[in-house]
């Protein structure tokens, strides 16, 4: 049963994630054509202040999830109310605090941004669109509860996909009609989270009738023991953004707009993968909360084994075709730019996701054993030297924009190397070497398919869409039975073919 439900999760996921990714392809370079790469720029951008504002929303909102199903799970309705009703309240004034510094920055971009100055009105509406965003998401984030705690994620993918499609259709119907701006995509972003959020509230109604708000529900002692332990996802967030999303903020401010621009241009295919993984690993975790709950922590130990092995089963498909084939890519995609630069910048953060595509999984078991000072205290060293070394990179080499993309890559692989597993395993109670062991087959599996795409672009030259789909899928169906030998057991491989067939 338990593999049934993932299989069904992962399957509308990654339907939901296939939608997503058309959007973006096809939408990216159409507004690189109406807006060009430097206006372009500012949208990831805006998107990554959300990023910025969620280090001091992580900390409450990161840990409700945990606490609603473990009380959930004990068949404590009183205490998951609780949860759920203070985290609801919380978030709304929460969102109240963060208008005015929002306001502040809108008026003021300009003075923190290079922002041309026949962009600069579009830019300010865009960040307001992208603010009032964030307050829906935040205000509607803890009824995602619902699909989180019933392990039903393919409801929440299915209001993903339908929010998806609106977003798809408003912008091209504004492009069309009107005068092209930037803030278009911003604006169809709302009515996406608007129609992800009213979902969630129609799924709170229907999966958790014991679910009720109520003002006697609110408790201080609630907010203040999920901010107790909350605070280390902030810690966590605030490294993340150090990590990876203050990159294009310092690639605009030191290098300037077209600097930026192109590597905004870059980033899309390493976010669109990482975007990939997080879709994955979101499958995993309920199952995770769930067994922990019910402190089944040896099939917990091997479900996060398994997920590691399944996470490199599938993630190093795109990686390797994309090191191999990532300038056909871009030479298609967007003709008018430099393919080769492109290719280079996208490789240096792709290289890393060999190790940390797998091991994301991994991640979350200090969140559901509820051991995350260590880890974020890590994590937070490699974002502040991270930035520390990109600046002084900047400042005394002739690396430029390589500068950013290098330092990340080289603080990743170390850090997920030689940290992020053996700690799992030390939260987990088991073998020290436990997840290395699909790790490394993971890197093998990325070895093969680099190696089967090199053969096969020696017969199929990617000069257009259809050769560059062909390839990547005789490239995929090629190497797909190859890494599911290399990584699974026998055991495993019959029960993963055993549910296939009955789907």
């Amino acid at each position: 049963m338990k593999n049934k439900q993932l299989f069904i999760n992962m399957i509308s996921s990654l339907i939901s994630f296939g939608v997503n990714l058309g959007i973006n392809l096809l939408l990216t370079p159409y507004i690189i054509a109406k807006l060009g790469s430097e206006a372009y720029s500012f949208i990831p951008i805006a998107n990554n202040f959300i990023q910025y504002i969620s280090i001091f929303t992580a900390a409450l909102n990161a840990m409700a999830s945990r606490f609603i199903t473990i009380e959930l799970q004990k068949n404590n309705n009183h205490g998951a109310n609780e949860y759920f009703t203070s985290v609801l309240i919380a978030n709304t004034v929460l969102s109240m605090f963060l208008t005015i510094p929002g306001i502040l920055m809108v008026l003021y971009i300009d003075s923190i941004l290079n922002v041309p100055i026949e962009v600069l009105s579009d830019v300010q509406i865009t960040f307001t669109f992208v603010g009032i965003n964030l307050v829906i998401s935040l205000i509607g984030n803890v009824f995602s509860v619902a699909t989180f705690a019933k392990n039903k994620l393919y409801l929440s993918s299915l209001k993903t996909i339908q929010g998806n499609l609106a977003r798809v259709l408003l912008i091209i119907v504004l492009f069309v009609l009107f005068k092209p701006h930037l803030y278009y995509v911003s604006l169809s972003a709302i009515v996406s989270t608007a129609i992800l959020t009213l979902g969630n509230l129609y799924y709170t109604k229907r999966l958790l009738p014991e679910i009720k708000i109520k003002r006697k529900f609110f408790k201080i002692s609630a907010i203040k023991e999920l901010l107790m332990l909350g605070v280390w996802n902030s810690i966590n967030q605030l490294s993340v953004v150090l990590l990876t999303s203050l990159d294009l903020l310092i690639a605009n401010v030191c290098l300037g707009a077209t600097a930026g621009g192109q590597f905004s241009i870059a980033k899309n295919i390493p976010t669109l993968i990482q975007s990939l993984v997080g879709v994955l690993v979101s499958i995993f975790i309920p199952e995770f909360t769930i067994l922990y709950a019910k402190n089944e922590k040896e099939k917990l130990s091997e479900r996060v084994n398994f997920s590691v092995q399944i996470m490199g089963w599938l993630i190093t498909l795109p990686i390797a075709f994309l090191m191999i084939n990532g300038k056909e890519f871009f030479m298609l995609w967007v003709p008018g730019e430099d393919a080769i630069l492109l290719h280079k910048l996208s490789l240096l953060t792709i290289i890393p996701m060999i190790i940390t595509g797998s091991v994301n999984t991994i991640f979350n078991v200090y969140t559901v054993t509820g051991k995350l000072k260590t880890p974020a205290l890590v994590l937070l060293v490699s974002g502040i030297f991270n930035v520390s070394a990109v600046l002084l990179l900047l400042r005394f080499t002739n690396l430029g924009i390589f500068a950013i993309p290098l330092v990340a890559a080289l603080v990743g692989i170390i850090r997920n190397t030689i940290f992020t597993p053996l700690y799992a395993a030390k939260c987990l109670e088991i073998k020290w070497y436990s997840f290395y062991i699909a790790i490394i087959k993971g890197i093998f599996c990325t070895i093969t398919m680099c190696i089967i795409c090199i053969i096969i672009k020696q017969f199929i030259i990617c000069n257009s869409w259809v050769n560059f789909i062909f390839s990547a899928c005789i490239s995929v169906i090629i190497t797909m039975p190859i890494n599911f030998i290399i990584l699974f057991s026998k055991k495993d491989r019959k029960s993963i073919l055993e549910l296939i067939r009955k789907k």
